[in-house]
């Protein structure tokens, strides 16, 4: 045979077997007309998508009879429009005003929408905002404000007028690095800040009967404060947590262990907790109405038990605060539900898909966040795995009338290291890819945690729900602190092992980009065609391990750089800038330790100084040498000139391009530091590349820019 026949045999019984699995190219061509919406460099008309849709919605109609590749091309064409114009519409219809500027410190006033308690301190989310430093079209609609010091009893509801400094959202710190601004115009946020002072509430309209998420903040906070009280200490930190949402409470050091450990997901509500708590009154509903024979004989007992799921379910999802993981997470969770109310397949890689879909048209910008990403990748891994598995017997059980109780408990175990290893090898990669880190141990963590999870303390949490309208909800909320007790004492366990975590740098985007459509290839296609999937994972690997760590950061203040070195980064200062030190040196793959600060006494730092290469230092700025390249960092202007003359590039914490016309020098100033963000520079050969954060981020309604003066 040929290789044009081979090709042609391949494609045909590629075809064959993966017929009537259209519905996944749906999310799957929205996915790709998402990503290109928010690549664009500069934000279309609000009426762009919808014309795009119309237009190709037209062009799929009439060429419905003229052959099905044809066709199926066009529907794929239309599900790109249709997540393009799914974002855009999202994006139009948002008030999503971001403060310009930083404000001196100003008196705001404004009604508490959230109040959100910390182990030190608050933060609270202020609606119907009044800023004296700024005229009300300026003003953002809402503002997220810390609280620091003593303060007042206070609530949601409450009225306040408080002294602070607000600014806008961040943008990146480095480029590629998380894009706060945008989930801050997606989330409603308008300006971030601190409080100076004790916070005066003010008499205002009390909230109306319809103000629901001021009346479920205060439950939560009472629940809180209810379960606290019961389970004090980490544990009774843990239990709120998994109960109300409030991570906050948690102490750095327990949330440091789970993450370390590969647990932080049991700590954040999303499809596990939803799943758990829909599942166990699921099965104890119709347990329960079994054992009452005049109810099981006159009413689908089956269906009844999954309607009261879904009830508990929705309550579950709104005492975490219904934040929008939440909210995906119950989604998925009900359609599930609804398919077994109406006899249909509830846990299917076609359900999985109509709930993505469903999903990225109410929140197109989740596409882009962890949440959505690791959410679906371990849901997808786990059912392609499990239907796999299915196929080939692996779980079928011997037709036995008294089953040997050992091989139930085996089974068991089996499906929780495999459920552990599947999830894990899933989400991995975007775990590495967002948060810079892998954890080594994490399956052994997992093999106990699950388990003490799943039928200790999410049971132990769905009774306190019962006896809390008695009063007895201590009776469940002591046992669930017993159960924390335990998955605290797993993370802090497994942690504490020998380098526990390993970081590593981020890989590229659209490395990402190729692992998603790779791994979504293998796990929904059939047949020896979907092996090509392995593509993209090949392709993250080697990106990956490919990744250069830049030679030199600057932020865009000009306030902090840094110098990649050997073993780690040499910065400019180590007494402010903190968050931002740990981010550079998480993107970079390096620790917190693997941080010094740069000599300033005109000595060498690391490098090679027999070679003249190295950073080198005095009162006017650094020259660093390295691969025949010369780069300046000029804190003044006195020495400018003569830099100007002598550099390859020079990076100019004061303005610069007077001074430097008519030189050979790349010069950045501090006007392009404010304009553009953050800068990272790394040497790869005979080539400088200059990346700055605002480069790739287009005229976009999220993206704030500081106007350029002149010099």
């Amino acid at each position: 045979m040929s290789i044009k026949g081979w090709i042609q045999t391949e494609l045909s019984a590629a075809a064959a077997a993966n017929r009537g699995r259209w519905p996944f190219a749906l999310p799957i061509g929205m996915g790709v007309g998402i990503g290109g919406y928010f690549l664009l460099p500069a934000e279309p008309p609000w009426a762009a998508g919808p014309v795009v849709l119309t237009i190709t919605a037209v062009a799929a109609a009439l060429l419905r009879h003229r052959g099905e590749m044809p066709f199926l091309a066009a529907l794929v064409v239309v599900f790109m429009a249709l997540g393009f114009a799914a974002a855009s519409v999202r994006t139009h219809s948002l008030d999503g005003r971001l403060l310009a500027h930083e404000t001196p410190v100003t008196v705001i006033e404004g009604r508490i929408l959230e109040f959100e308690p910390f182990d030190q301190g608050s933060r609270i989310i202020l609606d119907h905002v009044r800023i004296a430093a700024l005229g009300q079209p300026d003003t953002p609609e809402r503002v997220r404000v810390r609280l620091r010091g003593a303060q007042p009893r206070l609530q949601a509801g409450d009225w306040v007028r408080l002294r602070g400094r607000l600014s806008a959202p961040s943008p990146p710190l480095m480029p590629g690095g998380f894009d706060f601004q945008r989930h801050a115009y997606f989330t409603g946020i308008g300006a971030v800040g601190f409080s100076m002072g004790a916070a005066r509430v003010l008499d205002g309209p009390p909230p109306g009967p319809f103000d629901w998420r001021i009346h479920l903040s205060n439950l939560r906070g009472r629940l809180a404060e209810r379960v606290i009280a019961a389970v004090p200490g980490d544990a009774g930190a843990v239990a709120a947590a998994l109960i109300t949402g409030y991570r906050s409470l948690i102490p750095e050091r327990v949330l440091n262990a789970f993450r370390d450990a590969g647990l932080a997901h049991l700590l954040a509500i999303s499809g596990l907790h939803i799943g758990l708590a829909a599942g166990i009154v699921f099965f104890g509903a119709r347990r329960a109405l079994n054992l009452y024979p005049p109810f099981a004989l006159r009413f689908p007992v089956k269906k009844v038990a999954a309607l009261l799921a879904l009830v508990a379910a929705f309550g579950y999802a709104l005492m975490a605060g219904a934040t929008v993981p939440t909210q995906r997470a119950f989604l998925i969770a009900a359609m599930v539900l609804v398919a077994v109310m109406l006899d249909r397949r509830g846990i299917s890689l076609r359900m999985l898909a109509w709930g993505a879909t469903v999903v990225l048209l109410i929140q197109p910008e989740s596409l882009l966040g962890p949440s959505f990403q690791m959410s679906f990748a371990a849901a997808i891994a786990l059912v392609a795995a499990y239907e796999a598995a299915a196929d080939r017997g692996v779980w079928r059980r011997d037709g036995d009338a008294s089953p040997w109780v050992g091989r139930g408990i085996w089974l068991y175990a089996a499906g929780v290291a495999f459920t552990s290893l599947v999830a894990s090898l899933a989400t991995a990669p975007f775990v590495l890819y967002h948060f810079n880190q892998v954890a080594k141990f994490g399956l052994l963590a997992n093999l106990i945690a699950v388990p003490v999870t799943a039928l200790w303390v999410m049971p132990a949490a769905m009774l306190s729900f019962l006896l809390l309208p008695f009063g007895w909800e201590r009776l469940a909320l002591v046992p669930m602190g017993w159960g924390t007790e335990v998955v605290i004492g797993v993370a802090e366990r497994v942690a504490a092992l020998p380098r526990a975590t390993e970081i590593l740098p981020s890989a590229p985007a659209w490395a990402l980009t190729g692992l998603a459509l790779g791994g979504l290839w293998l796990c929904l296609l059939r047949g020896r065609v979907r092996l090509a999937g392995l593509a993209g994972v090949v392709l993250f690997a080697v990106a990956n391990a490919r990744v250069v760590p830049p030679d030199l950061i600057v932020s865009g203040t000009g306030d902090l750089a840094a110098v990649r070195g050997a073993d780690g980064y040499w910065f400019s200062s180590l007494r402010h800038d903190r968050f931002t030190r740990e981010n550079w040196l998480e993107h970079a793959g390096y620790r917190v330790e693997d941080a010094a600060q740069w000599a300033r006494d005109g000595g060498y730092g690391r490098g090679d100084r027999e070679a003249g290469d190295g950073l080198r230092c005095d009162g006017g700025g650094c020259v660093l040498r390295r691969a025949g390249w010369r780069i300046v960092l000029s804190e003044t202007r006195a020495a400018l000139a003569e830099d100007c003359g002598q550099a390859d590039l020079v990076i100019a914490l004061v303005p610069a391009r007077r001074v430097c016309n008519g030189t050979s020098a790349r010069v950045i100033d501090l006007f392009d530091l404010r304009a553009k963000g953050a800068h990272s520079i790394t040497l790869l050969g005979p080539v400088i590349d200059v990346q700055a954060v605002n480069d790739g981020r287009g005229e976009r309604p999220w993206v704030v820019r500081p106007r350029r003066t002149g010099d």
